[in-house]
């Protein structure tokens, strides 16, 4: 059957279909743009969440960043704590030994007050009247110290009155030797004789002893009683060792016997001077 042939308008058109064809071309074309400004729309979210998720991992990376020099920073604070304590330790330990010493240096002190005491006493038994007087003299001087501390009638110094002035100062707590310390109560004629008598004390002064006396001056005050004691004893010790050298039967201090820094002093001097000489003896021989 032949195909039957369209009307058409006076312009050319086709009449009623015509009509049909545009309004589906002008959907298509809303179709068609209405999916293009869908697909741009896609393309600015899509471009957003990009951005998003490039700003989410630099924010990732800086959080990371952050994170190791907190662990840096956590490692070097546990590297300190780890030392404070282990400072802690050494000085708790430190602390520990210093108080047993002086517990030590406290009780070699009262055994030695009372071993002098009491040979003062068995001398005194078998001495003269004069002789055990004098004697019960130094006994009681050695046991309570305040006549061989404070008295001030003395013209000449004793030499554990020099020792208690030079911890209550402080003179030795920075390691200087006895002879350099800063002290008026010797005049300068005697200065010789107070370095023998202090060059004598540094040979016969424990360990303990000398550890105490080298506190810093806030632990002296604090510890004046003891500080009386060791003085006393370092005194009677450099007296004894004076009298063994010089050769006595009994070294037991006697009561004439003073400890002032000029008698100790003289009488170091002879003795240095007797060990120096024998030394040369020697060194000629060999």
């Amino acid at each position: 059957m032949p195909p039957t042939k369209k009307a058409k308008t006076n312009d050319g058109t086709p009449s009623s279909r015509g009509g049909a064809l545009t309004s589906t071309t002008i959907d298509d074309l809303t179709a068609l743009t209405t999916a293009q400004l869908y697909s741009l729309s896609s393309r600015r979210h899509r471009d957003e969440s990009r951005e998003s998720v490039r700003r989410a991992q630099e924010e990732r990376d800086r959080a990371y960043v952050a994170l190791e020099q907190s662990q840096r920073w956590l490692e070097r604070a546990n590297e300190h704590l780890e030392r404070q304590e282990e400072n802690a330790r050494e000085a708790h330990r430190e602390y520990m030994d210093a108080k047993n010493l002086l517990v030590r240096v406290r009780q070699a002190s009262s055994a030695a007050v009372e071993m002098m005491g009491g040979r003062a006493a068995a001398a005194a038994e078998d001495s003269s009247d004069d002789e055990a007087g004098a004697l019960g003299m130094m006994a009681g001087r050695m046991s309570t110290g305040s006549t061989m501390a404070g008295s001030k009638s003395r013209k000449v110094p004793f030499i554990q009155d020099l020792i208690v002035e030079f911890a209550k100062a402080g003179e030795l707590n920075d390691g200087k030797k006895l002879a350099e310390a800063d002290t008026d109560l010797v005049p300068r004629k005697d200065r010789s004789q107070f370095v023998n008598s202090m060059k004598l004390v540094e040979e016969l002064w424990t360990e303990e002893e000398e550890l105490f006396l080298r506190s810093s001056s806030d632990e002296i005050n604090e510890s004046l009683e003891e500080l009386k004691v060791i003085a006393e004893t370092i005194a009677v010790r450099c007296l004894t060792k004076l009298n063994e050298w010089e050769g006595r039967t009994d070294p037991t201090p006697t009561g004439h016997q003073k400890p002032s820094f000029v008698s100790i002093g003289t009488r170091a001097r002879r003795v240095f001077v007797s060990r120096k000489k024998g030394n040369a003896e020697e060194e000629e021989e060999v």
